[in-house]
């Protein structure tokens, strides 16, 4: 804490020891500054106030049935649309600016003004109108003409342009005509194309002739699966028969008929299930059709009798033989009678699944007609709904003057400039030039350094020090300290003179 006292002190007193750097340094900045600020031109300001009343009695009794625009909306457009290149250019006119310019001076013009004009408020429907300009007269006269131009915008917009509202209405609504009997008609042709299939035509009874057509092919499948059984087990019983070594058997039948027959019958039963979830293009279904008639080929190759003439006779000449080959032949006709019911079925229950599967698009086309008829239809109501409030508004907005438009205080004429405040700058220009001048001796200070105690040689030389020589003023030295210090003084007070003087002028122009 010690150390930066010191510090602190060391600087104050560098300070000190350069106070003409920073006299000077100040007046310069003065000086200067003072006379920047002093021909910096005066600007003027001139104000207006206006209220835009937007009440009238017919609103409260007329909401929702007329068409009632946000006049408090439409107050913050014409406000924006003041700032337009040709209400500019009119403002000019009417405040006697020189408009007849190229196009480039013109748009000169224009920002300048915009730059100049502010239009704010919109609370409690009051604005202010304020220009600033480095002319009284021309602050008054932009002032008054934006006000001219400003009452004549909003009095000149009606609260809906009503006129131009009703012609879009009217053509929204012959067009939605059209489309609604472009619906109604396309709508008409849909039910006439699809006579039967509709919603409501029955879908019903053809659910339950669905079913029932799926319970007679389960049924018919699982008589199938019996009487194949019945056929094996009748084969079982021939195989059995020339097993026994008896020569009334039919010898040349071989085993495998027997097996591939099994395969078959294991085969067409799944077949049948899985026909009973998908169709016949299932690629399961054409896979398991595909193996049947593989086993089948094989079983023709393999099975090739080689019974002679004798042993056939032989054969058919035993009665047990014959009465077994006479029940296959009875289960092989009855296996094809099934197998045409079951093609039956699958055909008409195909086609009964391909008509619910039609009349369920059906169903979904004409939702969607349906939809889009309501959803012209709605707002075809509607438009017929706002074109009665838009012949009503026209009828009463013809009324009173939807804006009111009142000048609370008019545009004067300004007497004292608002612009700049000198007096606030000339102080800040004082107060400035000071710390400038202090930042300039600190900087000599920090770059030049001198020793004012004997310690800080001893600190930064590391040497010891013998002894400090005390310098003795004598009276002439004291003179010339004493002159030194009143012309410091005087400069000081030159300073602050000056500083008076060009506040007293501000204060007196």
């Amino acid at each position: 804490m010690q150390d930066q006292l010191s510090e602190v002190l060391y600087f104050a007193k560098g300070v000190i020891r350069n106070k003409w750097i920073v006299t000077l340094v100040a007046i310069l900045i003065c000086i200067s500054g003072w006379a920047y600020i002093y021909q910096m031109p005066n600007v003027y300001e001139s104000k207006a106030r206006v209220h835009v009343d937007t009440r009238t009695m017919l609103r409260p009794l007329l909401r929702g049935m007329a068409v009632q625009t946000n006049v408090r909306g439409l107050i913050q457009i014409m406000k924006k649309l003041m700032f337009t290149q040709n209400n500019m250019l009119q403002v000019a006119e009417l405040a006697g600016l020189e408009t007849d310019l190229n196009e480039a001076k013109k748009h000169s013009l224009v920002q300048r003004l915009k730059n100049k004009v502010q239009i704010v408020g919109g609370r409690d429907e009051i604005f202010s109108i304020t220009v600033e300009s480095t002319s009284p007269l021309e602050a008054k006269n932009l002032v008054q003409a934006v006000l001219t131009v400003f009452s004549a915008q909003t009095q000149k917009s009606s609260l809906s342009d009503v006129g131009s509202a009703q012609r879009f209405i009217e053509n929204q609504i012959r067009e939605y005509e059209q489309r609604l009997r472009n619906a109604e008609k396309a709508k008409e042709n849909f039910k006439r194309e699809n006579i039967g299939l509709l919603p409501g035509q029955g879908e019903s009874g053809q659910i339950g002739s669905i079913q029932l057509i799926r319970k007679k092919l389960e049924n018919a499948l699982s008589l199938r699966t019996e009487i194949l059984s019945k056929k094996i087990v009748l084969k079982e019983q021939i195989e059995e028969a020339l097993d026994s070594g008896d020569e009334w058997g039919l010898t040349g039948i071989e085993e495998n008929g027997s097996t591939g027959d099994s395969r078959i019958v294991s085969l067409q039963q799944k077949k049948d299930d899985l026909l009973l979830r998908y169709t016949q293009n299932h690629p399961s279904i054409v896979s398991i059709d595909h193996l049947i008639t593989t086993i089948q080929e094989t079983n023709e190759q393999e099975f090739e009798p080689e019974i002679t003439l004798d042993e056939t006779f032989k054969a058919m000449s035993n009665p047990y033989v014959q009465s077994i080959k006479m029940g296959i032949n009875a289960i092989d006709v009855e296996i094809a009678t099934i197998n045409a019911r079951i093609a039956s079925y699958k055909k008409v229950l195909q086609q009964e699944d391909d008509q619910f599967n039609t009349r369920l698009a059906i169903e979904t086309e004409l939702q969607n007609l349906n939809r889009d008829y309501q959803t012209i239809k709605k707002n075809y109501l509607s438009l017929i709904d706002r074109r009665e409030q838009a012949s009503m508004s026209k009828k009463i907005d013809t009324q009173v003057s939807a804006l009111k438009f009142k000048v609370i205080d008019p545009a004067t004429m300004p007497t004292a400039p608002a612009a700049p405040k000198r007096k606030i700058f000339y102080s800040v220009i004082l107060v400035a030039s000071f710390i400038i001048g202090i930042a300039v001796a600190l900087l000599k200070v920090f770059f030049r350094p001198t020793f004012i105690e004997a310690k800080q040689l001893r600190d930064i030389t590391g040497l010891p020090i013998l002894g400090v020589v005390t310098e003795v003023v004598d009276d002439n030295q004291a003179k010339k300290n004493k002159a030194r210090l009143t012309r410091y003084i005087l400069a000081n007070i030159v300073l602050l003179m000056g500083y008076s003087g060009v506040m007293l002028l501000d204060i007196l122009s």
